[in-house]
């Protein structure tokens, strides 16, 4: 991935469709994400060399303290079965770097919007006196009144877009951040130890979803300007791109015959993934909200 062909070759998984790269004298590669061993074919492709800048952010938690990390979160979640920390089978973790595609962009916007206006009036209201009685009253009475706002607004927006086919643009926002001032420029040597998983989105592709998390962001900062934002033109320049492969530590585990997936971020130790849930927990929810729920309503029922 440097200028030429790099030292690792590449070979997509027959069961889920992600192409990992690896060292050539392997013989057998686990992938990462969901965890079928194959196979290299003698087909197996050389790693392409892309037109971009490319960048490693290492890995900086290892197998042995990612474990303990999920070890801490399977039974963390009241809603989990209570046994789920002590009777799961956590499979060996892989760690593999999982490509982004980062954007930037900068962003020149014209915004129009309302700002309010606090004002007071006077009006009749029918109000109870000292004996009891109705009576009408002139009272004071706030209300808003809207006003037309325009103006412009320049932004330089960043947002990394999963290039990954086994980890999904919601996971990765969950996994996110990735610190960027550990990232190096790519050499295959930075992968030694790992696998790394290839691009499976090109960049026009991955763009598509960048454009709009950019003018998503871009519309946020201009509706910090105003009250309500009723109109954004934003035109984008100054684009630049690069693939960046981030570390994530990728794990199955077992319970009660199950199989379940858990990512986590391999800088943070940020944690995502499925856990069962206890029905029995749940049912206590419920019938501790409707215990709540009777209680009000006896309570209005008796005070009327």
């Amino acid at each position: 991935m440097s200028a030429g062909t790099a030292t690792l070759e590449q070979q997509t998984c027959p069961n889920c469709g992600a192409t990992t790269a690896f060292d050539p004298a392997m013989r057998t590669v686990r992938c990462p994400f969901c965890g079928t061993d194959f196979g290299i074919a003698g087909s197996a492709a050389a790693v392409p060399t892309l037109n971009v800048d490319q960048y490693v952010l290492p890995f900086r938690l290892n197998a042995e303290t990612s474990s303990e990390r999920i070890r801490e979160w399977l039974g963390s979640s009241f809603f989990a079965p209570r046994d789920l920390k002590s009777r799961s089978t956590i499979r060996q973790g892989s760690g593999t770097y999982v490509p982004f595609w980062r954007f930037d962009a900068r962003a020149d916007s014209n915004w129009e919007g309302e700002v309010s206006r606090t004002n007071t009036r006077q009006v009749q209201r029918a109000v109870q006196n000292a004996d009891g009685r109705t009576e009408t009253r002139w009272v004071d009475e706030q209300y808003l009144t809207w006003h037309p706002r325009t103006g412009a607004h320049q932004g330089n927006h960043r947002t990394y877009v999963t290039a990954s086919t086994g980890l999904s643009q919601s996971e990765a926002d969950q996994l996110m951040p990735f610190p960027e001032e550990g990232m190096r420029t790519f050499s295959p040597e930075l992968l030694a130890g790992f696998s790394a998983e290839q691009p499976g989105v090109d960049e026009d592709g991955a763009w598509e979803t960048g454009e709009r998390r950019i003018r998503e962001m871009e519309r946020a900062e201009c509706a910090q300007e105003v009250e309500r934002l009723t109109r954004v033109e934003t035109q984008l320049s100054d684009r630049r791109s690069a693939l960046c492969y981030l570390p994530v530590w990728v794990y199955n585990y077992a319970y009660q015959g199950q199989q379940f997936h858990v990512s986590v971020n391999g800088d943070t130790g940020e944690i995502i993934g499925d856990r069962p849930v206890s029905r029995g927990r749940i049912a206590m929810v419920v019938a501790a909200v409707a215990a709540v729920v009777i209680v009000i309503i006896v309570a209005i029922v008796l005070l009327q």
